[in-house]
C-alpha cells in the first residue's frame, strides 16, 4: 500500500462539522485513496454555524472535489448548495457534497448507509419492523424516509423539543402520508418496549459524554439497538448497556463505513475498497 504524498495536483476532499476532531472519516477515506493509488487527500475542517456559508463558498474557491457534512450542519447547508437530489429532496438533510465543475450538488447517503449496514453487518431487514428513533435533527431526518421506503411497520419518534417532532410529523404526512408517532423523552418509560424491534439513537448524546437517554432497565434481548454516535474511546454507554441486556447492536462506525462508501461512489464513480475502509476503522472498535 503506497504512502500518501501531497503534490501540486492533489485533489482535496473534507468533512465539515463542529465538533470534527472525533471524526474518523479522514482515516477511512485516506486509507481508500492509498489502496487505489488515487492522488487525493481528505482533511477535517471545523466549521462553526456562523461560518458555514463562507465554508461552502470555499469548496468552490479551493476546488475541493467533495465534502462530507456532519453535526450540526446537515440541514443548514441545504440552502447554500446549487442543487440537492436523492434522499435529501424529502429529508432536507445533506451529508455529501459533490463538486461538479464548480456546481455544488448535495445529497444524503445516511439512509442507504443505515439500511446497508444493518443488512450486511447484522443480517437485519427493517421491513415490517417497529422502530423507535430518538432525535429529530439532520441524522434522524436522513434515515427516517429510507426506513419508510424499506417498509417498516411503524415509527415512534421522541425528541427533546416536541415542536420539532410535530414539524417532522406534519412533513411526513404532507409528503408521503406516513403516520409518525411522536413524543418527548419523558415518555420513554411509558412505551411498550416489548413491542419494539429496532431502537435508533439519532441524537448526539454519547458523543462527548458517558450518558444514555434510555434507562438500561428498559432494554431487552429482543431489541436491535443502533447508536449512530461513535467515538474513538470505544463503545458508547448505550451500546455497552444494550450488550449487557442481550441486545444485538451496531455503532456509528457501521454507519460511517457504509455512508462513506456511498459518498465515495458519488465522488469517484467507482467502487470503494470497502474492506480496506473497514480495516482502517477496526482499531477504534
Amino acid at each position: 500500500m503506497s504512502s500518501l504524498i501531497i503534490k501540486g495536483d492533489t485533489e482535496v476532499l473534507a468533512v465539515f462539522g463542529d465538533p470534527v476532531s472525533h471524526s474518523l472519516s479522514p482515516i477511512m477515506h485516506n486509507a481508500a485513496f492509498r489502496a487505489l493509488g488515487l492522488n487525493c487527500v481528505y482533511i477535517p475542517c471545523r466549521v462553526s454555524s456562523e461560518c458555514l456559508k463562507d465554508a461552502v463558498l470555499g469548496i468552490k474557491a479551493f476546488n475541493f472535489k467533495g465534502v462530507n457534512i456532519t453535526i450540526p450542519h446537515k440541514q443548514g447547508i441545504t440552502g447554500e448548495l446549487d442543487e440537492i437530489f436523492g434522499d435529501s429532496l424529502l429529508s432536507g438533510s445533506v451529508n455529501t457534497v459533490i463538486n461538479r465543475n464548480g456546481m455544488l450538488l448535495g445529497t444524503s447517503t445516511d439512509g442507504i448507509g443505515l439500511i446497508t449496514s444493518l443488512r450486511e453487518e447484522a443480517g437485519f431487514e427493517v421491513a415490517g419492523k417497529r422502530v423507535l428513533i430518538l432525535g429529530a435533527g439532520g441524522s434522524a431526518r436522513a434515515v427516517i424516509y429510507r426506513l419508510i421506503a424499506e417498509g417498516v411497520e411503524s415509527i415512534t419518534l421522541l425528541n427533546r423539543t416536541i415542536e420539532t417532532a410535530v414539524e417532522l410529523r406534519e412533513n411526513l404526512l404532507a409528503t408521503i402520508g406516513f403516520p409518525l408517532k411522536i413524543g418527548d423523552y419523558n415518555q420513554l418509560s411509558s412505551l411498550a418496549w416489548d413491542s419494539l424491534d429496532l431502537v435508533i439513537n439519532a441524537t448526539s448524546v454519547g458523543l462527548k459524554n458517558q450518558y444514555s437517554l434510555i434507562p438500561p432497565q428498559l432494554l431487552h434481548s429482543g431489541l436491535f439497538v443502533y447508536d449512530l454516535v461513535y467515538h474513538s474511546g470505544g463503545a458508547t454507554t448505550l451500546i455497552k448497556e444494550a450488550i449487557n441486556a442481550g441486545c444485538h447492536t451496531l455503532s456509528g462506525l457501521a454507519l460511517l463505513l457504509y455512508q462513506g462508501a456511498e459518498s465515495f461512489r458519488l465522488w469517484f464513480d467507482m467502487e470503494p475498497p470497502i474492506n480496506v475502509m473497514r480495516e482502517a476503522l477496526t482499531v477504534f472498535k
